[in-house]
């Protein structure tokens, strides 16, 4: 296939992109406040998203650049960020922290493992943007302590990534890689547990018994150093009946018009409103990191669409065992849900090929920042944790490998 212009500066533009993630910690050193930013990977892709479509611009007609933007989702990004916004309310952070603590008391399993297990399994219902987001505030304010360690910080958040991933395929709707392709191929949600969920449940239970034991004795120290604090923190936290009803209506409305912009756009508007009538009961909501995600899942949006000039051909280029390791490995540098898209544009691909393009998808989702969707949003908050340096990201790649492995190992078995 003969990529066009667009294309091939589609795909130099994502190139240089990589090559700028990888090297941003370069422009952390600087104090000027406008080289630093471009050390944020937030800014990096709705910059290098915002030049592309500037291109497009110089080479054609601006009406023409702007009819082309249009038939782009930018769905997605707006309901990134309104979900990010009500999962990160008190509210809503208080009823998910009481339940996971709840878990942790009467199975007796430290609040890490609960976490980590329970946190991305609830992706499957209230979608995986509000899991990474309820799931990263509480591994923020209650488990990493004041000072963690590089070990215990980067291989948290690779299980988060792999586990948040994994743990939104039990439905048929609440995964972007598996939203690509439900329609398409007729994935129902008894579909996916039957042939997804039991393996990836497992697969989320290693994952986080392997980062207890990675960790288990700066987490001991961790805990017998907070115990004061640990416990009252496992009291019930409680927060106003009426607020916190309303903001689970808005979850519900919110993840319902998830892939309808015309009604989303409206509800977030109400949702702003609503904000700003009861912000005293809301907490400290995450406005500013749930505006850089939706401008990076923007910018990844303008991106990815002109790849299939040579994704395609090399999906369709791989016998199935290899198609699961090039899915897995690809959406290292293509986020997953782009990729399941491109997959699902080939009638031709037998069934056994479907199932292999989208577990590899689910099974890479943690090895990059940008391999899944809902990873900006877990990393966002987790940001000043890793300090002026920012995330670095062959130490993610490395601490990722395991649980990946882990989770592939579980999902490459299929009947």
């Amino acid at each position: 296939m003969n990529p066009t212009l667009y294309e091939m500066i589609a795909t130099l533009c994502l190139g240089c992109t990589l090559i700028h993630t990888f090297s941003a910690s370069f422009f952390a050193r600087f104090k000027n406040p406008y080289l630093h930013l471009l050390s944020e990977v937030e800014v990096v892709f709705a910059l290098w998203g915002a030049l592309y479509f500037m291109t497009r611009i110089i080479l054609v007609r601006a009406d023409q650049a702007i009819a082309w933007i249009q038939h782009l989702s930018m769905a997605e990004p707006v309901f990134v960020v309104a979900i990010m916004l009500i999962a990160s309310t008190q509210p809503v952070l208080n009823l998910a922290e009481n339940c996971i603590t709840l878990i942790s008391q009467k199975l007796r399993i430290p609040l890490l493992p609960t976490l980590m297990t329970v946190g991305p399994l609830l992706g499957s219902l209230i979608t995986e943007p509000a899991a990474m987001t309820v799931s990263a505030l509480i591994l923020n304010q209650r488990i990493l302590g004041s000072s963690p360690s590089k070990k215990l910080l980067y291989s948290s958040l690779a299980v988060l990534f792999v586990n948040v991933s994994i743990g939104g395929v039990l439905t048929s709707f609440a995964a972007p890689p598996v939203l690509m392709v439900a329609h398409a191929w007729n994935w129902d949600t008894p579909f996916m547990l039957s042939h997804f969920g039991i393996k990836s449940a497992i697969a989320l239970i290693l994952n986080s018994a392997w980062l207890t034991r990675l960790n288990r004795d700066e987490l001991a120290a961790l805990a017998l150093r907070n115990s004061e604090t640990e416990s009252h923190a496992a009291t019930p936290k409680n927060a106003n009946p009426f607020v916190t009803g309303i903001n689970l209506m808005f979850l519900i409305a919110i993840v319902v018009c998830a892939h309808h912009p015309h009604e989303l756009l409206p509800l977030f508007g109400a949702l702003v409103i609503y904000f700003k009538l009861t912000r005293h009961a809301q907490g400290q909501t995450q406005w500013k990191p749930a505006l850089m995600v939706g401008g990076f899942l923007a910018g990844l949006a303008v991106l990815t669409v002109d790849q299939g000039w040579w994704l395609k051909p090399a999906l369709l280029s791989l016998e199935k065992n290899l198609l699961f390791i090039g899915a897995t490995l690809l959406t290292a540098i293509t986020d997953n849900a782009a990729l399941t898209s491109l997959a699902a544009r080939v009638p031709e691909l037998p069934e056994d090929f479907r199932y292999f393009v989208v577990a590899g998808a689910v099974s890479g989702g943690g090895l990059t920042l940008i391999a899944n969707a809902p990873n900006p949003a877990g990393f966002s908050i987790l940001k000043s944790r890793f300090g002026a340096q920012g995330l670095n990201p062959k130490t993610l790649l490395i601490y990722a490998i395991t649980p990946t492995l882990i989770a592939g190992g579980l999902l490459w078995i299929h009947f």
